[in-house]
């Protein structure tokens, strides 16, 4: 693992967030998406994926009620229910 001191600054940040959110993936997850939204405007897509404008609207897909962007962060696959 490298030491660098600006790693162990992240990795304290990182581990201190995890905490915060009883070190539970999924609470984390839902953390960086609300996060992730606050600064939507700022965000650019990955490379080769379709940029999804900030007032499209939600999926028509019949059942689905979560936006494209939010879905692609989603460790379930659309329509399944994980709880």
């Amino acid at each position: 693992m490298n030491s660098e001191r600006g790693l162990e600054a992240t990795r304290a940040v990182r581990e201190k967030i995890s905490r915060a959110h009883g070190n539970d993936p999924r609470r984390l997850v839902e953390h960086y998406i609300r996060f992730q939204a606050r600064f939507a405007d700022r965000l650019r897509p990955a490379p080769g994926t379709p940029e999804v404008p900030a007032d499209a609207p939600e999926s028509a897909e019949a059942g689905e009620s979560t936006p494209l962007r939010t879905r692609a962060l989603s460790s379930s696959p659309p329509g399944s229910d994980p709880d």
